[in-house]
């Protein structure tokens, strides 16, 4: 398999290693307004519902997660929305769902 036209699968990730290893010492800084901050703790929770998300992956998740929960801290109507979204019973079936 390969990525584009010049690289294949292994020279990518390869060359990812080294290109993140370099950057190890500068993290990115960003600013959500909140929002924002909800709804991306959404998809996180939609995606640590896939079961092949792996546990590294799960780590990362969990940590943001447990950031955007401080971040609300002082925000207890937030706080329950983030509960349900990691409540299966409060899940909305999709449309092709009986």
């Amino acid at each position: 398999m390969t990525i584009g036209r010049t690289l294949t699968h292994t020279e990518a990730v390869e060359l990812m290693a080294l290109e993140l290893q370099a950057l190890e010492g500068t993290p990115m800084e960003m600013a959500w307004r909140p929002l924002t901050v909800l709804q991306i703790a959404g998809l996180l929770q939609l995606a640590l519902r896939h079961p092949d998300v792996g546990a590294e992956h799960r780590d990362v998740a969990w940590r943001l997660l447990d950031a955007v929960r401080q971040y609300f801290a002082d925000c207890p109507t937030v706080l329950t929305v983030l509960d349900a979204g990691e409540d299966p019973t409060q899940d909305v079936p999709s449309r092709g769902s009986a």
